[in-house]
């Protein structure tokens, strides 16, 4: 009855006010989508039971675990009295149909006008979606303190805890070399963190005891997205006024990438400079495993899907080939470009430069690639005699861990009464945590979905974001992720933040959110999957071990019997089981991106992309960094962009039992890891993984996801 007076309905408003007015108003809303295209674009009103029925793709998604979310209404609410878009789900993304009906679908919503008020924000298939919005910038505004709040933040210093006090003038020191986290850093923990390192140099810039940064940076092994972030931080402390100084002993494209930032850099006469360009690396170990007797036996879907290649090949593929040349091309492209911007020199000067290979230091002053050649102790002395200080008087100076202690409050930096939650997820995923691995590492679904719930049942917080750091995992664990920040996305705003990488399991969870910001060369996509096991039989043959099997059902051996290949129909249930885990990757990466079936196709098949190129091909919505994320999450809660607000972390880390005996216990985390990403992760008896695979930057990315055989000898050797 519900479809027959609406039939009558619209055949009267047709006749009054005509098609184009109809599809336009707020009965759109009220009823599915596609049930309205079927009757609008008939000619005369269909009789109920000759309804189009919805295709068996778009059946699934109703019947499956987020069906709840496939109502007619939008998933991201539109907020009481917010101005933020809406982002308008095709009905397309559901449907995996013929061209015929989609071509017409698509030719019916060519022809609908579009109001001025949707005109900017509404987007059709084949718009760029990684164009510019009307998103706000984020960018860092340095403002002067009134004369009031300088006086109430003097009294707050007066009254701080005695490890915030600091001597008028000092200068901040910060040694940034080796890993950086994204994870917040306990005061037992060892190592950098990204959020502490960019909050020091937002507060250096306030805090009136600190004159200027003194910053050395040594050899990191970090990616380019951290490195991206730290020099936008760099780039905002200078708005302050106060002096930046930058010294580099030895020094790579990524240093340099940082050091010609600073106001100056120096450099040792006896400093290590190797800016000869960069490269991309790939092992592969189907050889040794071959001699041993082993054979692995992997389904990855997805040509450019290169995980599983380090162990069943003995060269690169095509695809894979293709994919880091494009990889490499952007980040060498985005170096010249900023160090050619940086130093006000052409970009075909900067790479004829880096192609004769020069070391010398001398030579790098001559052409004005550092400010100067100095030691350590003469920058110290340059420092003391800018500041006024007489000889015999040490330079006032204030480390990295010490200020990191300091509390924003102090500096009148706090944020107001609207609050944004902010959930950190770095590392590999997983569903449970591994009895030998440490609390800090890696993403657990389990409390990963605690702390969603926490916050989605909570009224605190205006809005959420989501900042990743990951190169997948677990396919399970990534999905129920997946589904939890959909309920979240479904009641507040989520913008997912990416650092480094956040491919494969890692953009399965970023493509749940409302908005995905990426830096330029984040790694992300890897929309794929893989699965496999490994046949022993014959390094058992070898060294005369046997092993056999009683069981019961068909397929009852089809994880457990190592010793052996896969029958035929064992091969073919396998096949199919990881088929079935792709296509509901990249149909629900269609569906949460509002893309068809098929353009999704088109940029996944497994394929990596740096951030710009992905936002280019609609899978990432912004580029910039967490002050981005925090800016468009502001303007989604409908908070004016000038009021501060509070973040509050969601993931401060606890201090763990290892970590307070100053690392013991590394080398077996590390080995734990190693084997796991070896051997576990590729056995279907884990599951399907998401996962990007080692891909290892020569200069661009650390050991994290680097030749799993170097990381296990270095992590011996170094138990030693």
């Amino acid at each position: 009855s519900c479809h027959i007076s609406l039939f009558t309905f619209i055949e009267r408003e047709r006749v009054r006010v005509g098609m184009s007015k109809l599809l336009h108003t707020p009965l759109c809303s009220s009823i599915h989508c596609r049930s309205f295209s079927a009757i609008t674009l008939s000619k005369s009103p269909l009789p109920i039971h000759l309804i189009p029925p919805l295709s068996p793709l778009h059946f699934q998604y109703r019947v499956s675990p987020y069906t709840q979310l496939s109502k007619p209404q939008p998933l991201l609410h539109s907020f009481p009295n917010s101005n933020h878009h809406t982002k308008n789900f095709s009905i397309r993304a559901f449907d995996s149909s013929s061209e015929t009906k989609n071509s017409a679908l698509s030719s019916e919503k060519d022809k609908e006008p579009k109001s001025s008020e949707t005109e900017g924000e509404s987007r059709s298939e084949d718009d760029n979606r990684g164009s510019v919005h009307d998103y706000p910038s984020g960018e860092f505004e340095f403002k002067e303190f009134g004369a009031w709040k300088s006086f109430v933040v003097k009294l707050r210093m007066l009254v701080a805890f005695p490890w915030e006090r600091i001597r008028k003038g000092s200068v901040l020191t910060m040694k940034l070399r080796g890993q950086i986290s994204d994870q917040l850093k306990s005061r037992f923990s060892s190592g950098l963190s990204l959020p502490q390192i960019c909050e020091n140099f937002m507060k250096a810039a306030y805090d009136p005891r600190i004159s200027g940064i003194y910053l050395h940076i040594e050899p990191l092994n970090c990616g380019w997205g951290k490195v991206e972030e730290i020099r936008r931080h760099i780039l905002d402390f200078k708005k302050s006024g106060k002096f930046i100084v930058g010294y580099v002993p030895a020094c790579g494209e990524k240093e340099y990438y940082l050091g010609c930032a600073c106001e100056e850099l120096y450099a040792p006469p006896s400093a290590y400079f190797a800016l000869y360009g960069l490269t991309v690396q790939a092992s592969f170990l189907g050889g040794v495993l071959e001699k041993a007797g082993i054979e692995p036996q992997v389904q990855r879907i997805g040509k450019y899907k290169s995980a599983g290649d380090q162990l069943m090949r003995k060269s690169m593929s095509e695809e894979n080939c293709e994919m880091l040349t494009t990889l490499l091309d952007n980040i060498y492209g985005n170096w010249l470009d900023k160090i050619s911007l940086t130093k006000g020199k052409k970009r075909e000067e900067i790479d004829n430069f880096i192609n004769e290979g020069v070391y010398q230091v001398e030579r790098l002053k001559e052409d004005d690639w550092i400010t100067n050649i100095k030691y350590d102790d003469e920058v110290m002395s340059m420092l003391k005699e800018r500041l006024g200080l007489q000889e015999d008087k040490n330079l006032p100076i204030v480390d990295y861990k010490k200020y990191s202690r300091v509390r924003k409050w102090t500096l009148g930096l706090s944020g107001g009464k609207d609050k944004i939650a902010i959930i950190r997820a770095s590392g590999s995923i997983s569903r449970v945590r591994s009895p030998l691995s440490s609390p800090s590492s890696g993403i657990i679904s389990e409390q990963f979905i605690e702390k969603i719930r926490t916050v989605r049942e909570s009224k605190r917080y205006k809005a959420v974001i989501i900042r990743i750091d990951s190169p997948g995992g677990d396919a399970l664990a990534s999905d129920l992720m997946w589904r939890e920040i959909r309920l979240l996305a479904a009641s507040k705003p989520v913008i997912a933040s990416m650092a480094d990488v956040a491919a494969s399991g890692g953009y399965y969870m970023a493509m749940a959110a409302g908005i995905i910001v990426a830096e330029n060369l984040t790694l992300t996509g890897s929309i794929g999957v893989v699965t496999g096991k490994f046949n022993l039989g014959k390094l058992y043959e070898n060294i005369g071990f046997n092993k056999e099997i009683i069981s019961r059902g068909r397929y009852a051996e089809l994880t457990a019997a190592e010793q052996r290949p896969f029958r035929p129909d064992e091969a073919e249930l396998f096949a199919k089981s990881a088929q079935n885990a792709y296509k509901q990757f990249r149909d629900k990466a269609a569906f949460s991106r509002s893309m068809t079936v098929d353009k999704m196709e088109e940029v996944a098949q497994g394929r990596v992309w740096t951030g710009k190129d992905a936002a280019s091909r609609g899978l990432v919505d912004a580029i910039g960094g967490l002050s981005k994320a925090v800016a468009i999450a502001k303007q989604r809660a409908n908070i004016p962009q000038d009021r501060q607000v509070t973040l509050v972390e969601l993931a401060r880390p606890s201090p763990s039992l290892p970590e307070i005996l100053s690392g013991i216990g590394n080398s077996i985390v590390g080995v734990d890891r190693t084997l796991k990403e070896l051997l576990q992760d590729l056995t279907v008896s884990e599951g399907v993984q998401a996962r990007m695979d080692g891909i290892m930057f020569h200069k661009l990315e650390g050991a994290s996801y680097a030749n799993p055989v170097l990381t296990l000898i270095k992590d011996y050797l170094s138990s030693l």
